[in-house]
């Protein structure tokens, strides 16, 4: 008995597997109708629509939360360098308080300091976006998962020299002057660090939401490999059924021969 062959279903098996190495090749891979006839591509009726966008709204969703995560590690390294200029400020107005200082001298390091920790609060930024600059009314906000349902916020600061309230100041007023100013940086520093400590937190948040994209992308990645494996499987075998197939048609039709040959001799 010769084995027949269904070839609707290994046409359909071949498309199918086709369909599965272009998306882990990230090759185009069509679900529309067939131009022919108006026929469908077997791959989609064997696979089903809707299955393969999965993976481009995932990386959409990386790309908004590692440009997310690239602002916020800007905004944390750039508030640090501030952070530690408000202490160098804050030990040239102590020094200015000792007997015999050269408040002239001290002034023009404090000036520069405060010129520096104004540059680094208006220049840090991050393919143009800034966020120690006090130029933003509200938080930003970037897309957190594939729906566009939820989002992740960054809380932009004003750490200028106007926004920490130091401007304008020096160390060339009298004790009571440098007392008062003492207070002013102290609670610059204590605003720059509980500031500093909220865009930690967001971005922690930003790298949380980042690992679960990670794991999704590669259980995604796990499972097309899978169906390709078991598809390629079954593919094989029917084309050795195949093949089986023809054979015994071929093993078949030597009999009858051999009966002719006998009747020739």
């Amino acid at each position: 008995m010769v084995t027949s062959v269904n070839g609707n279903a290994l046409a359909a098996l071949q498309a199918r597997e086709n369909a599965l190495a272009n998306r882990s090749t990230g090759a185009p891979t069509s679900n529309a109708a067939d131009a022919v006839g108006g026929v469908r591509d077997p791959a989609v009726v064997y696979a089903g629509p809707g299955e393969l966008p999965g993976a481009s709204a995932l990386l959409s969703v990386q790309d908004s939360l590692n440009r997310a995560a690239s602002i916020a590690d800007v905004a944390m390294s750039a508030g640090q360098t501030i952070g530690d200029l408000l202490k160098l400020m804050r030990e040239k107005a102590v020094s200015a308080q000792s007997g015999g200082a050269d408040k002239a001298s001290l002034d023009a390091d404090y000036q520069q300091l405060l010129q520096t920790l104004d540059q680094i609060a208006r220049s840090a930024s991050f393919q143009g976006v800034k966020m120690l600059d006090g130029g933003s009314t509200g938080d930003l906000q970037f897309k957190a998962d594939v729906n566009g349902d939820a989002s992740i916020s960054l809380s932009p600061q004003d750490f200028t020299a106007d926004g920490l309230g130091l401007a304008r100041t020096g160390l060339s007023g009298a004790d009571g002057d440098l007392a008062g100013l003492l207070d002013q940086l102290d609670a610059a520093g204590a605003s720059v660090a509980a500031h500093l400590a909220k865009i930690g937190g967001q971005s922690e948040q930003i790298q949380a939401h980042l690992a679960v994209v990670s794991r999704l992308q590669t259980s995604l990645a796990n499972g097309a490999s899978s169906d390709l494996d078991a598809d390629t499987a079954r593919l094989q075998a029917l084309q050795v059924q195949q093949a089986l197939a023809g054979q015994g048609g071929g093993v078949a039709n030597q009999a009858p021969q051999a009966l002719l040959a006998l009747f020739r001799s």
